[in-house]
């Protein structure tokens, strides 16, 4: 049934690995590009030049976890897509590091919300209020480190089933 699907949808899938892992390079390529420029870069706002720790932090954040991050999924995910359906293709260095890649999110992703909790703490006095700051950092991080660590398991051990069953057929 599936290689019934995969024989039938062969260009559509071919297509779409590429277009997949064009956009995720791209991405790549540009928070690469765009992290510098942020950072370095004259940045204005309101016609003032400004550049505080938390400006720059946000845009590291944003161009490392929405645009990297982001990137290399897409890739990861279209090397596998191919390796699943494409007998021939053998699995890239993003597919292979695949696991790594996500578990050092997970470790980024920590380090990132106990940095963000860290700037905020010194801002607010009363101590039930920092402990109440805490929520919206530690839950939301809790679910993506374990998504992270999941989907790296997960592909760690999908790997080998995959060309197990290939020197089976």
């Amino acid at each position: 049934m599936i290689q019934t699907f995969i024989e039938k949808n062969k260009r559509l899938l071919k297509f779409y690995c590429g277009a997949v892992q064009i956009i995720g390079g791209v991405l790549i390529a540009g928070g690469a590009v765009w992290f510098p420029m942020f950072v370095c870069g004259p940045v204005r706002l309101e016609s003032e030049s400004i550049r505080t720790l938390e400006y720059i932090l946000y845009g590291a954040s944003h161009f490392s976890f929405d645009f990297v991050f982001v990137g290399l999924a897409a890739v990861i995910l279209s090397q596998l897509a191919r390796y699943v359906f494409d007998t021939k293709y053998k699995p890239g260095l993003m597919l292979r590091c695949g696991d790594k890649i996500l578990y050092l999110f997970a470790v980024l992703g920590i380090l990132w919300a106990w940095f963000r909790w860290a700037l905020f703490i010194v801002t607010v006095e009363d101590s039930a209020s920092q402990f109440l700051s805490l929520q919206p950092l530690i839950l939301p991080t809790i679910a993506k480190v374990l998504i992270l660590v999941g989907l790296g398991q997960i592909l760690k051990r999908i790997i080998p089933v995959i060309e197990e069953s290939r020197t089976l057929v």
